[in-house]
């Protein structure tokens, strides 16, 4: 049958119903006149509608809200505002709140049949609609990330939806209870990325302090303070051979040709070399924590900074103390350059950094080793969550009918 998803429930056979969207909803246009709320809202890829205080951690919207839109708990929102996440724009559901109020710029509708808006509401997140909005937005007519698209055009959308109530719910119920799968990893992900910067807080000293809060049993006595340039020298040579790596802020030196970005490279014969276990960073980004451990032997840009552990210094260790907030904030107040577009920070500024460390090499392998062993149940995390995020894509485009036929 023409009007059919490809995958869809067994016990189903019916044919889909065309529609346009004007057909099952109706626009809302209620103004927030008496100011029943204060509660500006904004759009997240992750939590949908969201107090923009929650989301920002402050209120960037005008303080004259009488002229916003008042929205109440259940009803949606197309936000124009596109992105690389959202090519044609985003239609959420407003869950969180009994009520909250959004720019004029917003499309606020609800849907006048409820049975139907669980599936409406897992329906925008495919991307079925997309062509359609594409074709109705004025072309060349993108102003300041907006899609120029008027109400008529959008409450025009044409789709199709399933026939009978039953496989409208059974959809509906899929796709949430996959998102109560996705947001239970995603907690399990951010509650291991909360041990981890409380452990980098906590396992090595703050200005003034002679040892950590928290140390491995067995380790006593005081941390030496030295110099960076007194635990590592500057690697110089350099090589247009070998495997092409970068610093990351987030992970650490990656293989670039793994890394979700367009390479360009030109000219490599004045790249530096580096070995399995230096340290490498961005000499412009070392104040916003873009240095790691290398496990590879590679070659990275002239514009890093590739630096080699001295005898009994676990590069592992420094990699780790290099990301707590006291040192990167160090590494911020040392960088060199008028404004932040321009700092930078060369080994001739870094080695005269202070440190603090145990002297005792195994207790540098210990601090590094937990780390190290929560890096990579972080990083399987990453990849559970992902897995149901990609596996959620793809049912999106198998279980949704586009343009009907």
């Amino acid at each position: 049958m023409k009007n059919n998803p490809e995958t869809r429930f067994q016990e189903f056979d019916e044919e889909w119903k065309p529609s346009t969207l004007s057909n099952i909803v109706t626009r809302i246009k209620r103004k927030n006149e008496e100011l029943t709320s204060d509660r500006v809202l904004t759009i997240s890829a992750q939590y949908g509608l969201i107090d923009q205080k929650d989301f920002f951690n402050k209120r960037i919207a005008s303080s004259l809200l009488q002229g916003y839109y008042l929205m109440k708990k259940g009803e949606f929102a197309y936000n124009k505002s596109y992105s690389s996440e959202y090519p044609v724009g985003a239609v959420k559901r407003l869950k969180k709140y009994d009520w909250g109020v959004l720019s004029t710029l917003y499309i606020l509708f609800t849907i006048n049949d409820e049975s139907l808006a669980e599936w409406v509401e897992a329906f925008f997140e495919s991307s079925k609609w997309h062509n359609e909005i594409t074709k109705r937005a004025s072309e060349g007519a993108r102003n300041h990330g907006l899609l120029n698209i008027s109400p008529t055009d959008f409450f025009d959308l044409p789709f199709c939806y399933p026939s009978t109530p039953d496989e409208q719910h059974k959809i509906a119920q899929f796709f949430s209870r996959l998102d109560s799968l996705i947001t239970a990893e995603d907690k399990k992900l951010e509650r291991l990325k909360t041990i981890k910067s409380a452990s980098l807080e906590k396992m090595f000293p703050k200005q003034g302090e002679t040892v950590p809060e928290v140390r491995f049993k067995g380790f006593t006595g005081e941390w030496m303070e030295s110099r960076i340039g007194d635990c590592f020298s500057e690697r110089k040579e350099r090589s247009g051979i070998g495997e092409m790596l970068s610093v990351t802020i987030n992970s650490g030196v990656r293989k670039a040709r793994e890394l979700d970005r367009t390479v360009h490279i030109g000219d490599t014969s004045n790249y530096k070399v580096v070995r399995q276990g230096d340290i490498a960073y961005n000499s412009m980004r070392m104040w916003q924590g873009a240095s790691g451990y290398s496990q590879y032997d590679g070659i990275v840009s002239p514009a890093y900074t590739v630096i080699i552990p001295k005898e009994r210094i676990d590069s592992r260790f420094f990699a780790c103390l290099f990301k707590t907030q006291h040192m990167i904030h160090v590494f911020e107040l040392n960088s060199q350059g008028l404004t932040s577009d321009t700092w930078n920070l060369k080994y001739g500024q870094l080695r005269s950094i202070p440190v603090k460390y145990p002297v005792d090499l195994k207790e540098q392998i210990y601090i590094a080793e937990y780390f190290s062993r929560l890096d990579i149940l972080i990083s399987a995390q990453e990849q559970k969550s992902e897995k149901l995020r990609s596996l959620k894509k793809s049912f999106l485009e198998k279980m949704f009918v586009s343009t009907p036929k």
